[in-house]
Formats: C-alpha cells, structure tokens, sequence
C-alpha cells in the first residue's frame, strides 16, 4: 500500500492542531512533516527509526551550537528545526499505520528530552565563545546560565513527570476500570503546557535561535532561557507540592 498526503494529514487531529504553537503555524512545520512523511513510510521506515534519528539529530545539533567553529554553529542551529520536523514525521507515521502506543510515545519524548536537556547549555556555551570574539570579554558566567537552565528544565520536566505518575499508581491502586494513556490537565497545568508550548524551543524563541549567530546574541537567548526555565521550575513545584498536600 502506499500513502499519500492526505492519509497523512488525516490523522492530524482537530485536538493536536490545537496546540500547534505560533511557530509551527507562521513556518508550515507539520506541512513539510507530511511531505517527508511521504517518502519514508513508504520505504518502510519506522515510527521508533524516525525517533531515534532525532535524538541522535538533537545531539548533533547541541554538540554543534556549542562548537566554537562558526560554520558548524551554523548547522547545529539549523538542525534545531529539522529536528522538530522529525518530531513530528515518527507521530505522522504512527497513526497513519496505526501503531501509536505508549512505548512509542515514550521513544518520541526521549527525543524531546534531549533536546530541551541539552540546548539551553548549548546556547551557554556559544553565547560564552561569543562573548570572548565579538566583545573582547571572557565571561564564563554565561555558560553556567546555560547550565542552570538545563537543570531548571529537566527538573521541571521530571517534576511534573512524576506527579503524573504518582496519579495514575493511585488510580490503579484504586482499582479504576480503565488506566488511561495521560492524567487530564487542568487549571495550571493546561497554562504550563500553552506557555512551554508557545514560549519553549519550538515555539517563538526559534525564530531568534536562527537569527542568533549572524546578529551574536546568543547571550540575549541564553538569559531569556534561563529566567523562563527558573520561573517555570518554581511556579510548578509550588504548585504540585500544594497539589500533594491538599490531595492526598
């Protein structure tokens, strides 16, 4: 059999477009995710090859912002957005041959780990090099910004993780009927996910990402991510430590 566009773009739900950020509708991102969904599927690539070639493709990327050789943080920048693009290809292929699952779920995530894990010391580090070349200054101060940003996101993120796990244990241990893939957001949690949305890596700030080394302002990116990575650190153990307290 062989797919073609509109069998991709037709499993590309009504809800998933919903949270599809500023970014992804100004650059046709998931547009070009279906026209390399194409060839691919039908060579027989897997959803979990896809995946597992963005987080290679994320590394690299990281590895090559970081990179003190001007030609390579050029590449390493413009492979952040090729990476989302293959964020979106492996979940195109999954439901187009129905074979979405949780552990598929979980490969596509570690991706995005990576990722969102790494860039932010990435961004340091260039902003770091960036600062000894065009400002005559030696400011190592900048790369453990990155650093904290990196720690303040993964922490988040394994925060908010295992809040949802604790969830669905108690729901088992309460014998629901039926264990769902993912715990209903609501109230902040649903503002948490608009905000990383719109305002984490693949939202407004790649635009500027690109931008970044032709204009030497890594140091603007690596201070903004670092003051969003922190606040949201904060406004989220707050919030789920309150939730634990009052839900027992």
């Amino acid at each position: 059999m062989k797919y073609t566009y509109n069998d991709i773009k037709q499993t590309f739900t009504e809800e998933k477009a919903k949270l599809e950020s500023l970014y992804g509708r100004i650059i046709p991102v998931r547009k070009i995710s279906y026209l390399i969904t194409i060839p691919l599927i039908n060579m027989g690539i897997s959803a979990w090859s896809v995946s597992v070639f963005s987080i290679i493709i994320a590394i690299i990327a990281c590895l090559f912002i970081a990179s003190s050789i001007k030609n390579m943080v050029y590449i390493g920048v413009f492979l952040v957005p090729f990476w989302h693009i293959l964020d979106c290809v492996d979940g195109n292929i999954a439901r187009t041959k129905k074979e979405a699952n949780l552990m598929g779920s979980f490969v596509d995530a570690c991706s995005g780990y990576f990722m969102t894990a790494f860039l932010p010391l990435a961004i340091g580090i260039a902003a770091y090099y960036e600062s000894k070349e065009q400002y005559g200054m030696d400011f190592f101060g900048l790369i453990i910004i990155g650093a904290l940003s990196s720690i303040c996101v993964t922490l988040m993120r394994l925060i908010h993780q295992k809040y949802m796990y604790t969830v669905l244990a108690l729901k088992k241990k309460k014998n629901d009927n039926e264990l769902k893939e993912n715990v209903e957001l609501t109230g902040l949690q649903k503002l948490r996910k608009k905000v990383d949305i719109e305002l984490g890596i693949c939202g407004l700030p790649m635009f500027f990402l690109l931008i970044s080394p032709f204009l030497n302002c890594f140091y603007i990116l690596d201070i903004y991510y670092f003051v969003f990575h922190t606040v949201s650190l904060i406004v989220i153990t707050i919030y789920y430590l309150k939730k634990a307290k009052f839900n027992k």
